[in-house]
């Protein structure tokens, strides 16, 4: 006995099999009455599974137009199999369906010939719009299937070479985007888009000619001061909260004081407002033309402790009132009259953002932006219009920094 019994040591160390031993050799009838419906890169096949006791799935294989070879597998418990990848549409391929069963038996092969639809990508390209932009472009795009898209920015480097921007590839599966590529000189330049997928189809490359980018700077923090009209209070939670701690330069990993904060319970404004150059004089020189501004979450809350949508207004004088609608003592509004949406990039609600969302709002901020043509300012207003914690007051909010763009006169 002990003899067999390292006999059948010795061979197992030959041979490593996985699950099951065979114990038939029969395999599985083929697969029959093939149809599929045709779909955005894709295509969901339907059929009708051959009778076999032991029947565990059915695989399908294809080429993608990159040449990859792919595998789709669907266990017997359903009758249908999505077959995606695909980037051109409107061209017959091939993909070819076995049966197997639980003892790796495979069916005589079947196969089926399928047109899909061309991939969503030509459709975000199609959408997409740019433009110059502060330094750099903008791009703008609709995606309404809110497929996985890779979308591409590069830019000739010293030698001529395209190479991708810094910050020029962003990956969405939001509804729509709007995304900046910026940190260029007001020196022409080609911009060249592209749209690609996991798979690698890529669209056809779209160029931006001797594009010169918009100047701007980012504001000298050092000049930012406490300021605030005689109708709009100063609030903080406490002196650890100042609104002084939005121009420190500290954001990300920090301690949670590390962030400005409004009174608790937000009970007297939902504005919160300051002087962008206490040295400006009354000639203008020293007024800022804003671009845009950054906005950063507070450490370890994301979205909870931040506005879901602000409104911000600008003005040149000491004397201004948020209830003059027009003239030198009113506030002029630099956003959309609804306000910026503070949103996760990857579309989730604010409520429950994924883990890099809430990394990219604390961390890399989120750019609001003016777009050229506004006019000078010296104060800022920012108004808080909703929460996405509707728990908590919509005059009850956080920031960890606010850095603005632009230019100083």
């Amino acid at each position: 006995m002990l003899i067999s019994v390292l006999a059948m040591g010795m061979y197992s160390c030959k041979e490593d099999i996985i699950g099951q031993y065979p114990v038939e050799f029969t395999p599985p009838g083929v697969v029959s009455d093939v149809t599929y419906d045709t779909l955005p890169g894709a295509v969901l096949l339907s059929y009708k599974l051959p009778i076999d006791k032991d029947l565990m799935y059915v695989k399908a294989t294809y080429t993608l137009d990159n040449g990859t070879k792919m595998e789709a597998a669907a266990s017997a418990f359903t009758n249908k199999l999505l077959i995606d990848g695909f980037g051109k549409g409107d061209s017959v391929r091939t993909v070819t369906l076995v049966a197997v069963d639980l003892n790796q038996n495979v069916s005589a092969p079947i196969e089926v010939k399928v047109v899909p639809k061309e991939s969503p990508i030509y459709d975000v390209f199609r959408s997409i719009k740019a433009g110059v932009d502060f330094g750099g472009i903008y791009l703008k795009w609709k995606n309404p299937l809110k497929a996985k898209v890779i979308v591409i920015a590069t830019t000739p480097d010293a030698a001529g070479k395209p190479v991708v921007t810094l910050g020029g590839k962003f990956y969405s599966f939001a509804d729509s985007a709007t995304v900046n590529v910026r940190g260029y000189d007001t020196i022409p330049r080609n911009f060249y888009i592209q749209i690609a997928d996991r798979w690698g189809n890529k669209t056809a490359i779209d160029t931006l000619k001797e594009v010169k980018p918009l100047y701007e700077i980012e504001i000298p923090k050092i000049n930012f001061r406490k300021w605030n009209p005689t109708d709009i209070p100063y609030q903080e939670y406490n002196g650890s909260f100042g609104i002084s701690v939005t121009w420190d330069g500290k954001w990300g990993a920090l301690f949670g004081n590390q962030c400005y904060s409004t009174a608790s319970g937000g009970n007297t404004t939902s504005s919160v407002t300051y002087d962008l150059n206490y040295l400006a004089q009354t000639t203008g020189k020293g007024l800022v033309i804003p671009s845009r501004m950054k906005i950063y979450a507070r450490s370890g809350y994301g979205f909870s402790a931040i506005p879901k949508n602000i409104r911000v207004w600008g003005s040149t004088s000491a004397s201004v009132l948020t209830t003059n609608t027009e003239g030198p003592d009113a506030w002029v509004l630099l956003s959309p009259p609804e306000g910026f949406l503070i949103a996760p990039l990857s579309g989730a609600s604010g409520l429950t953002p994924t883990a890099a969302d809430k990394k990219a709002i604390e961390e890399d901020g989120i750019d609001l932006i003016f777009g050229p043509g506004k006019q000078p300012i010296r104060y800022v207003r920012i108004e808080s219009v909703s929460m996405w914690n509707t728990a908590a007051s919509i005059k009850s909010f956080t920031y960890a920094e606010i850095t603005w763009f632009g230019k100083v006169q």
